[in-house]
C-alpha cells in the first residue's frame, strides 16, 4: 500500500502510514468509532505533543515559556590533569658536592710534596725555632744579580749629579750654602754604598770596598771646601783627598764596567762619578 503523503510503501493492513501517519491509498480499516486505527505504539500522530511544563517560578498564564538552555550544557568537559611536578634540588647538591671533591683531589695532587724518601730512617727535617733564622732563609743572592746591579747603577747616577753640582759651586766662587748641600749628598751616598748588597755580582766585595773608599775621600774633600768657604781652598789643601778618591774610583770602574755591559747599564768613567 502506498502512502498518499510521503509516497512510501507500508503495511496494507493499516489505514495510516507507519512512517508519516498519512492516509494510505485504499485503506478501509477503521477503529470501533469509525476513525482511523492508531498505530500500534498508541496515540494519534496527528495530535500535537503535550506542552512542556513551565519553568520553576513561572505559570502558564504568563505566556509561553522560552526553553531554558543550560549554559553548561554544551561546555567542554573538564579533563583532569595531574598537579605539576616539583623539581627536586637534590641533583644540584650532588653535582656541587662532586665538583668540590674533584677540586680537592686536584689540589692535593698539585701541592703534594714529591721527591721525598720513603725511608723512615732518613735524615730528620730541622724546623727552626721561633725567633731563630736558618742560614738558608737568608740567601746571599736573594736580591738577584740584575736587581743588585740596578741598585749600584742608581747610586752612581746620584754621584754623577753631585759631582756636577760641585763643579758649578766651584765656578761660582764656592758659596758656603752650595758646598754644604754637596757635602750632605756625599755623606748620604756613602751610607748607601756601605749598605749595598753585591753578593750576586762578580768581585762584588772588592768593587764595593773601592766605591766606599772613593766616597769617603770625596766627603773629606767636600768637608775641607766647606771649612774654607766662602771662597775655594788652595789646590794643595785638597790634593791628597782628591787623589785618593780618584784612585778608588778607577779601581771601582774596573770591576763595574763588565757588569754594566752585561746588564745593559750605563758604562761610566772615573771622572764622572
Amino acid at each position: 500500500m502506498r502512502c498518499q503523503r510521503c509516497g512510501s510503501d507500508t503495511n496494507p493492513a493499516l489505514p495510516n502510514c507507519t512512517r508519516c501517519g498519512g492516509r494510505l491509498e485504499g485503506a478501509s480499516t477503521r477503529d470501533s468509532v469509525g476513525g482511523p486505527v492508531p498505530p500500534p505504539w498508541g496515540g494519534d500522530p496527528r495530535e500535537p505533543w503535550p506542552p512542556s511544563p513551565p519553568a520553576p517560578g513561572r505559570h502558564a498564564a504568563d505566556g509561553p515559556v522560552p526553553p531554558q538552555d543550560d549554559p553548561d550544557r554544551w561546555a567542554e568537559p573538564t579533563i583532569w590533569e595531574p598537579p605539576p611536578r616539583r623539581r627536586s634540588s637534590t641533583p644540584y647538591f650532588l653535582i656541587a658536592g662532586g665538583l668540590v671533591a674533584l677540586l680537592t683531589v686536584a689540589l692535593a695532587i698539585i701541592f703534594w710534596p714529591s721527591g721525598g724518601s720513603d725511608d723512615p730512617a732518613g735524615p730528620p727535617v730541622t724546623v727552626p725555632s721561633r725567633g731563630e733564622v736558618s742560614e738558608s732563609a737568608v740567601s746571599p743572592t736573594a736580591g738577584g744579580l740584575a736587581e743588585q746591579a740596578r741598585a749600584v747603577d742608581g747610586l752612581l747616577e746620584e754621584m754623577t749629579a753631585t759631582r756636577s753640582e760641585l763643579g758649578t759651586a766651584v765656578e761660582e766662587g764656592c758659596d758656603t750654602g752650595a758646598l754644604r748641600r754637596v757635602l750632605a749628598q756625599r755623606e748620604e751616598q756613602l751610607e748607601k754604598a756601605r749598605d749595598l748588597d753585591v753578593s750576586a755580582l762578580e768581585d762584588g766585595v772588592a768593587m764595593k770596598e773601592a766605591l766606599v773608599r772613593a766616597l769617603e775621600a770625596s766627603a773629606e774633600s767636600n768637608r775641607r771646601y766647606v771649612e774654607t768657604s766662602p771662597g775655594c781652598p788652595p789646590d794643595d789643601e785638597v790634593q791628597d783627598f782628591n787623589q785618593r778618591a780618584s784612585d778608588a774610583k778607577t779601581e771601582f770602574i774596573r770591576y763595574w764596567t763588565p757588569i754594566a755591559e752585561e746588564q745593559g747599564l750605563t758604562v761610566r768613567g772615573a771622572d764622572t762619578i
